[in-house]
């Protein structure tokens, strides 16, 4: 299967990072050659969405906080991870359409830690629901057809996740719903 990638993937090793990154280890990230990384990061900078700097012989990268359209670009960078991470996995895509046909308007969804990196090395989902839910048996029965262990956790609002959670939350999560209002709450 080729991997589409669009210039937006790029960013994505900067999502909530505050610290700058190198080329290489962008590079080695994406699994792209240091040429291609460095086009692309070169544009963002003259957009403004990156800021550079050298250090010596290093150049290193990091979002650009202080741009006014930078949540915007964030936006599109969660977007398209998810959905490039949708389409290589059938089980994060009925998942994703499980949710999307169970949530209501005012619910917001993540999955983080391992399995919003590698859905088949982890050991279970941890799915996050904010709002009030009334599905958890069908939860279950999702569980047993697809053989997959759904460790859910689900808050009134965004303010009772503890900080300890949340920056486990910020290190690995896919947005499935509420990509706005959970970014504005991770930034």
């Amino acid at each position: 299967m080729v991997k589409k990638l669009t210039m937006w993937s790029f960013l994505e090793p900067f999502l909530y990072s505050q610290e700058y990154l190198h080329l290489a280890d962008i590079s080695k990230r994406l699994v792209k050659p240091h040429t291609t990384v460095r086009q692309y990061l070169n544009y963002f900078e003259k957009q403004g969405i990156l800021i550079k700097i050298m250090k010596g012989r290093l150049t290193l990268y990091k979002l650009n906080f202080n741009n006014p359209l930078i949540l915007q670009y964030i936006f599109l960078i969660e977007k398209e991870t998810l959905l490039n991470k949708c389409e290589r996995s059938l089980i994060l895509r009925e998942l994703v359409s499980f949710l999307t046909g169970n949530l209501n308007e005012n619910n917001k969804a993540l999955i983080f830690g391992s399995a919003a990196e590698n859905l088949k090395k982890a050991n279970d989902i941890d799915l996050l629901i904010i709002g009030n839910i009334n599905f958890q048996n069908k939860v279950k029965d999702f569980e047993n057809n697809f053989n997959v262990k759904i460790h859910l956790i689900n808050v009134e609002d965004l303010k009772k996740i503890t900080n300890t959670l949340k920056q486990e939350i910020k290190k690995k999560h896919l947005i499935i719903k509420g990509t706005e209002e959970i970014i504005r709450w991770l930034t």
